[in-house]
């Protein structure tokens, strides 16, 4: 209970007030907040209506404003109803009005019990449509290229690579499908330039995959991470890379920023504590796509490592148009995956680890400022990062051995 009051307080701190951000909340929407209110009791077991934009890139849902999914910020409680019952046939962002019977979770319903409140949904002729929501810009898909000059088995088992995949989701309703998204297409590109998938570690959520694109290893707790960290503490040496991505929703803490994991928060120093017990290794890439991601840069910056975010310590990060990937990771993930050869701007026929920066940092059109440092020392980049100092580092890194 007190991590889901602490995302509410945050996300209603920052959502409306940070720079380079309008947010305007549509002006009849007083009966949403009341539903979710300390007399919420007195509505179980009736029948109301709620208007809103429909939502089900999580669980399903009335929002009071989709844009507020655009954000990797969690929604707080009092913004949404989710929804159970009969599948509407309305698509992400209409504009409807859904009548149902206001209940408490039942135990039959285990992704929902965090919930204070759901409203049931029986007869669809009752549901209105108010306003069709405009298609999204649907961004062009794109697969990892598989170059078998790239899939040469090791020879020598000490120096197979490692990786680390953290999407943690917050809960249920905050849980969109772009993280899992970001996750499996990052999980794809590995293994196509020739990470051992036995060697992927993949925490997500509460521990239970999506689909069958890619196993998941642990759920995305503090205890599990720290687990993880130490094992790799063991195994690393200076043959080895390792390579960290994380992803979702970050928060502001008191003094810095945080990771949403799995119903908790990971503080930029608890993560950069459990990653810098890897004192032997080749490199170490750290990407970042959360919220305030910015605020990890610092804690993070060693030698021999790049750290990469999507925003600062004080900025929101955003979804792409279509709420299937990350701004940042499309762009990001599209040049690693040799699918967007623009990356390779030296055309050496293959995309650094630098080029591949480069081109998100390019080509994010949103509020956001991506930050990179390479070269183990204060202070880290902001703007076009070049191939030689804080660069040098990133432009000799490449994901294949």
């Amino acid at each position: 209970m007190r991590f889901k009051q602490l995302l509410t307080t945050m996300v209603l701190l920052f959502a409306f007030v940070l720079p380079g951000y309008s947010f305007q909340m549509p002006a009849n929407l007083a009966a949403m907040p009341a539903l979710r209110s300390q007399n919420l009791h007195l509505n179980i077991g009736k029948q109301v209506t709620i208007e809103g934009d429909y939502y089900d890139g999580s669980i399903p849902m009335v929002i009071d404003n989709i844009q507020r999914v655009h954000m990797d910020l969690p929604i707080p409680a009092t913004a949404y109803v989710p929804l159970t019952g009969v599948k509407l046939p309305v698509k992400w962002g209409d504009r409807v009005k859904i009548t149902g019977t206001l209940e408490k979770p039942t135990a039959g319903i285990p992704h929902l019990q965090r919930e204070s409140v759901v409203l049931r949904v029986t007869d669809i002729s009752k549901q209105q449509i108010l306003k069709v929501a405009a298609m999204p810009q649907i961004m062009p898909k794109f697969k990892p290229m598989f170059d078998p000059s790239k899939l040469k088995i090791i020879a020598e088992l000490m120096k197979q690579p490692y990786a680390v995949l953290i999407a943690g989701g917050a809960d249920a309703a905050n849980n969109h499908i772009r993280y899992w998204n970001d996750l499996s297409m990052m999980y794809s590109i590995l293994v196509a330039n020739g990470y051992p998938r036995s060697n992927i570690i993949v925490f997500y959520a509460d521990g239970v995959a999506r689909d069958g694109s890619m196993p998941v290893n642990y759920a995305a707790t503090k205890a599990n991470i720290n687990n993880v960290f130490n094992y790799l503490a063991g195994v690393m040496n200076a043959n080895r890379t390792l390579y960290i991505m994380t992803n979702d929703h970050g928060t502001q803490l008191g003094g810095g920023t945080g990771l949403c994991l799995w119903h908790e928060v990971m503080s930029d120093m608890e993560f950069a504590a459990a990653v810098n017990r890897i004192t032997n290794y080749k490199e170490i890439i750290v990407q970042m796509k959360q919220c305030f991601s910015g605020g990890f840069v610092t804690p993070l910056t060693r030698p021999k490592r790049i750290v990469m975010s999507s925003s600062t310590a004080s900025q929101v990060s955003y979804s792409a148009p279509d709420l299937q990937h990350g701004e940042f990771t499309y762009w990001y993930m599209g040049a690693l995956s040799g699918s967007m050869m623009a990356a390779d701007t030296n055309h050496d026929g293959k995309v650094s680890i630098l080029e591949a920066y480069n081109f998100a940092r390019t080509n994010d059109r949103a509020s956001e400022t991506p930050q990179y440092e390479g070269n183990g020392a204060a202070p880290f980049v902001v703007g076009p990062v070049p191939s030689t100092g804080e660069g040098a580092l990133g432009a000799a890194t490449f994901l294949h051995n």
